[in-house]
């Protein structure tokens, strides 16, 4: 995913400085990553493809670099992880317009995501349990802010 230059002056440069922001949030999105694995366990999706199928879900028929973009993944990575959804016959891809290509889901796609939303919402609510709902409200508000800001809009 091209990501946006961002420069800050020096005076928003805190002293001491505050620990790296890209190695904080990808060491929290691995763990949180890795408690999903565990709590979906018995799941036929992984919490990734779960989130893809989701995201296809919420469209009749989605665009990948539209779908790319909900996501916040570069293209190739999409790809590759849209690979396995296909074959298992979960998802099905067409030509779009111009070179672009497309998603829907299936019937069977709509079927594993009715198996694996029990365990997702397990999952869920034992981590926003334990986090505290209101804190995790204002934690997904800053986190899309920051999306938003890596992707080159305003925060």
């Amino acid at each position: 995913m091209h990501m946006h230059h961002i420069e800050p002056s020096v005076a928003d440069i805190p002293s001491p400085p505050l620990p790296c922001a890209c190695t904080a949030l990808r060491k929290a999105s691995r763990a949180v990553t890795r408690f999903y694995d565990e709590v979906m366990d018995g799941a036929a999706v992984s919490p990734t493809q779960f989130a893809v199928l989701r995201t296809i879900a919420r469209h009749d028929v989605v665009a990948l670099p539209d779908l790319a973009q909900a996501l916040a993944m570069d293209r190739t990575t999409l790809y590759r992880t849209l690979k396995p959804l296909e074959r298992a016959g979960w998802i099905a891809t067409a030509e779009a317009t111009g070179r672009s290509r497309q998603a829907r889901l299936t019937v069977e796609g709509e079927a594993v995501i009715a198996e694996a939303a029990g365990a997702w919402e397990a999952a869920q609510r034992r981590f926003v349990g334990a986090f505290g709902a209101e804190r995790w409200a204002g934690m997904a508000q800053s986190l899309g802010d920051i999306v938003a800001l890596a992707q080159g809009g305003a925060a």
